[in-house]
């Protein structure tokens, strides 16, 4: 089917929830607190011109991307490696698969305890959720190289260093752009939990989000909730834009 058919039916599908959604709120078929799409829009404008907004997302993108970035020097290194050195796969298997299962925000406490209630934690939380898949993807897509590749290059007398630069990280890219995809998304969620657990500082949408809860503003709250996504949509799309120029080659590219 033609992408931009699939464009088009995600819109309509999209336009269509917004619009029952709103009619069931016109009609007063389901509770206020669950507000209106035409309310949320509103109340978005309203935190817009009250001048705060902006320091808000500035924070939370801030540690997101601080975090991401992390994912994408550490995860993107240690999963070549892992990938093709067998025993720094060996090592760092156990502690994959033992901590990848682990719900991240549970390690929230005990890095309050060591780098207190910072933005240090959060950007700590946020990569340590956003790292496995980023990890295992790139492992998994070095290991998927075939062998004839690495065959050749030796027998054209490249070393290791040339073989990681000039074969292994261009045929793993697409898993590598798979995996950070995945952990791009898991940046902006563990963004709001970790904001709302010792949001002294009054900055972030998770600040925003949990004092419009307090306050019994779900208008607010679900505008804070639609900035996130708003921003997560971005950023996925100038991560595929970026995929895109970088894989120029790659026919499944999105």
């Amino acid at each position: 089917m033609d992408n931009k058919l699939l464009r088009m039916i995600a819109v309509i599908e999209l336009l269509a929830i917004f619009l029952i959604w709103e009619l069931l709120a016109v009609f007063q078929w389901f509770p206020t607190y669950l507000s209106s799409p035409m309310a949320i829009i509103k109340s978005m404008g309203e935190l817009w011109v009250a001048g705060d907004l902006l320091n808000h997302i500035g924070s939370s993108l801030f540690r997101s991307l601080m975090g991401f970035l992390l994912v994408v020097i550490v995860g993107v290194t240690l999963g070549i490696l892992a990938g093709y050195f067998r025993r720094v796969g060996t090592f760092f298997d156990p502690i994959v698969n033992t901590l990848n299962p682990i719900p991240k925000i549970a390690l929230l406490p005990i890095l309050m305890v060591w780098f207190g209630i910072s933005d240090t934690t959060r950007i700590l939380i946020i990569f340590l959720t956003a790292f496995f898949p980023c990890f295992v993807a790139t492992r998994d897509g070095v290991k998927s190289i075939k062998q004839v590749y690495l065959w050749s290059g030796q027998n054209m007398g490249a070393n290791t260093f040339q073989l990681l630069r000039k074969i292994v990280f261009p045929v793993t890219l697409p898993k590598i752009f798979d995996g950070l995809r995945v952990s791009l998304g898991l940046t902006f969620v563990m963004m709001f939990s970790s904001e709302i657990i010792g949001a002294a500082n009054g900055f972030g949408l998770g600040f925003l989000i949990l004092n419009a809860d307090l306050g019994g503003r779900t208008d607010y709250m679900f505008a804070g909730v639609a900035f996130i996504g708003l921003l997560g949509f971005i950023f996925d799309k100038l991560l595929l834009t970026i995929r895109s120029k970088v894989l120029w080659w790659d026919v499944n590219k999105a």
